[in-house]
């Protein structure tokens, strides 16, 4: 084993006071003793059909919960949840006082389950549970998912311990940063302009928007007055309860984010008030957008200094103005107009509380897109504004039974969008380029790689094949991704059947079993050693750590490379992968793009796995370049709005980014001489092999793939000759089985590559 490498020390100011308050802090705690608490935490579990949650306590230190009645404990009869779906265990208890007050916290684990789990659309392999932490097993998106709710309050006593013994280091961790550095490297009067805008996003040929030029014009409210009050206290009860009590930090929630980022000894959450939300919008070039305790104290020490020269009405009347409201609104006032068609000032409680509702995730909680989503929301800063005495009970069941009336107009635009699935991806990817708050300011001209024909002919070919063969073979949705291998430029991508039904996009966010597509990394891995393609492998079963794999279909004997691929065979793939190894294989897979998790166990080699459409398109894509590298994207470049010489030119705008100069593209990752043979292979299987029925000729190459029950079928393959590479998947949202098979993907394949490009 290698030695653990040596701490680094902070190369900051700020880090070293950081890790300072942090070590005197356990220093502290280890000194004092008291008894373990003995309350018994409980998890709330709740499918889609029932009225209320069922209670489960969490007696033992381990439990499993899944849909078996002979393995689990806590049994689901769900289909979307698996046999052994998850566990929990309780982490070891610490001795004396810390077992007091931080009890053994219990950690959820994913036991490579089908659906998965998720925090919002995040899918979670293992998390640390705290109190009020609500999970879905499978995307929340599925209409029969199960929502999980883990309830563990601690006593008033122990939050108040909690509080006084981090209150005092956070405060004076952040006073003297202030006082010692931060103070004089930034001027808070008068306010930068807000710079805020649309995103205007275009196709390939640089003239096509994907959706209507954004007319809307900015406005921004004099007083609080011109707004409803019942905005500004739904903003406090959602957003900073403690507002007007603090001076800009919130040292209860600096204890609460301290207690939680070291019982989980990374950063693990923040404790922004409204001014600190401000502070990072506003000073973003000082405070920056890394998620570091170095940022926190910057935007901190922003913050105290917004509240020193404002007083409290104008900073919340600033945030009102300014907060991103999601489809190119910023502020109150963009956004009653835009979802609502009235003005901030006419807004009832139910629409101010649903407005509120939209600011944790504005593309996700959209009213226009996703109804229900927008009103669970509402409901739920309804129910903080009751707890906190702004509004009555009667008020609030007033408010909850209240439909809201979305602006017709709102959904044109919307609805006027091309390519959504493409849209909303191009969102992600600018978000991951200059972090998610720079990409809320907006203002941003973004060009893309999309094809617009190729675009609208892989939507039709879809929705084609679901309606038709998809209602004989029992699949319901499907997903598409097309990418120009010599760039990596994503000239398609479809994310379902039906956008207007189902946001959720299942190229680039679902987690699927691959199958035998994941097979050529281990074809590729021996390749790379130096083994032959000519080798022979024995055909006979094998036992691989504890587990039994059938021979071949085609009986005992042996195959060379060539004929496994072909011929699709398991035993030659897990002999090959064997004779690579696993962990080669799984280097592999990650130095060619696949950055989902995997697990080095022969299941691997057969797609146990779950990858999403799009990593298993790029790392296709490799093949076509000969080695070549370049992660699949949607940008071509980013174009900063309010930085162009000729306002009437928007090609003079200054460049944020630009793919030709990005340092991670373009980079050889396997021998050319290796992608070459394994192009021959996969074009082995198209012209002789499971993959028949994608030959159309033009060299093509490519592998199918099913998961077991036919529950993911699959085909990824590529044209050398024109570097064109596409990725299918049919299958189910709730993980049925289906009636079909990979040869329905081909097919899929087939038909649509034939018309792009002849």
């Amino acid at each position: 084993m290698s030695p653990t490498p040596p701490t680094r020390p902070p190369k900051t100011f700020l880090g070293n006071l950081t890790q300072a308050v942090q070590a005197r802090t356990q220093v502290l705690l280890t000194k004092l003793k008291l008894n373990p608490n003995s309350r018994v935490p409980e998890l709330w579990i709740q499918e889609a059909d029932a009225a209320k949650a069922e209670v489960f306590p969490l007696l033992g230190d381990r439990h499993l919960l899944g849909r078996s009645s002979k393995s689990c404990d806590i049994v689901i009869r769900n289909p979307v949840v698996s046999q052994v779906h998850l566990s929990l265990n309780r982490e070891k208890q610490p001795p004396g006082f810390l077992g007091y007050f931080w009890r053994s916290p219990f950690v959820m684990q994913d036991e490579n389950s089908t659906n998965g789990i998720y925090r919002g659309k995040r899918r979670v392999r293992s998390m640390v549970m705290r109190h009020g932490d609500t999970y879905t097993l499978g995307p929340a998106e599925l209409a029969d998912g199960v929502r999980l709710k883990f309830n563990d309050p601690p006593p008033w006593f122990v939050k108040g311990f909690r509080y006084s013994v981090y209150a005092l280091g956070g405060l004076s961790a952040v006073a003297v940063a202030i006082t010692l550095v931060e103070w004089q490297k930034f001027k808070v009067t008068p306010l930068p302009n807000s710079v805020q805008g649309p995103v205007m996003i275009y196709a390939r040929d640089g003239e096509t928007p994907l959706s209507s030029p954004i007319t809307r014009t900015h406005g921004e409210m004099k007083g609080l007055n011109e707004f409803s009050p019942y905005l500004a206290n739904a903003i406090i009860a959602s957003e900073d309860s403690r507002f007007y009590w603090h001076m800009g930090v919130d040292p209860v929630g600096v204890v609460r984010a301290l207690v939680a980022n070291l019982r989980g000894g990374t950063i693990r959450e923040g404790a922004s008030t409204l001014t600190q939300q401000l502070a990072r919008s506003i000073f973003r070039g000082y405070v920056g957008t890394d998620d570091t305790a170095s940022r926190k104290l910057r935007e901190a020490a922003v913050a105290l200094k917004l509240e020193t020269f404002y007083s409290k009405d104008f900073l919340l009347l600033t945030y009102l103005n300014r907060v991103y409201m999601g489809s190119g609104a910023y502020g109150f006032e963009d956004a009653a107009q835009f979802y609502l068609g009235k003005t901030a000032k006419d807004v009832t409680l139910s629409e101010a509380a649903m407005l509120v509702g939209i600011l944790p995730a504005p593309n996700r909680y959209n009213p226009v897109r996703d109804y229900e989503k927008a009103i669970s929301q509402r409901n739920g800063v309804l129910q903080r504004m009751q707890e906190l005495g702004m509004i009555n009970g009667e008020d609030a069941q007033r408010a909850r039974r209240s439909r809201i009336e979305v602006n017709p107009k709102a959904k044109e635009e919307l609805d006027s969008i091309r390519a959504p699935y493409y849209h909303d991806q191009v969102y992600a990817d600018l978000e991951k380029l200059l972090g998610v708050e720079v990409a809320k300011e907006g203002n941003f001209i973004v060009e893309t790689g999309i094809d617009i024909e190729i675009q609208a002919q892989a939507e039709a070919e879809l929705r084609n094949a679901v309606s038709s063969t998809g209602v004989d073979s029992g699949f319901s949705q499907g997903a598409i991704v097309t990418l120009d291998a010599k760039t990596g430029e994503v000239l398609a991508l479809v994310g379902g059947v039906d956008y207007k039904k189902s946001q959720f996009n299942r190229a680039t966010q679902a987690l699927r079993q691959p199958g035998s597509t994941f097979k050529v990394f281990a074809y590729t891995a021996a390749l790379q050693q130096g083994i032959s393609p000519g080798t022979s492998f024995s055909c006979n079963p094998l036992n691989w750590e504890g587990q039994y794999f059938d021979g071949c279909r085609a009986g005992n004997g042996s195959m060379d490379m060539y004929n496994g691929v072909a011929q699709s065979e398991n035993a030659i793939a897990l002999r090959v992968a064997q004779e690579a190894g696993l962990d080669r294989v799984v280097q592999t897979a990650k130095r060619m793009g696949i950055q989902s998790d995997l697990k080095s166990v022969p299941g691997l080699v057969l797609g146990q796995s779950e990858v999403s459409v799009i990593e298993m398109t790029g790392a296709f894509s490799i093949f076509a370049d000969r080695g070549i590298r370049n992660y699949p994207r949607t940008i071509r470049r980013v174009l900063d709005a309010g930085d162009c010489p000729n306002r009437k030119n928007l090609k003079t705008c200054r460049v944020i980014y630009a793919f030709n100069q990005d340092s991670e593209q373009n980079q050889p990752v396997i021998k050319p001489e290796v992608a070459d043979t394994m192009t021959t292979l996969l074009q082995g299987a198209v012209q002789s092999g499971t993959g028949r029925n994608a030959a159309i000729g033009l060299g093509a190459a490519g592998k199918t793939g099913t998961t077991n029950d036919n529950v993911d079928l699959w085909f990824i393959g590529f044209l050398p000759t024109q570097g064109l590479v596409t990725g299918i998947w049919l299958g189910n949202d709730d993980n049925t089985p289906t009636d079909g098979s990979s040869a329905q993907a081909a097919q899929l394949w087939g038909t649509y590559m034939s018309r792009i490009v002849r």
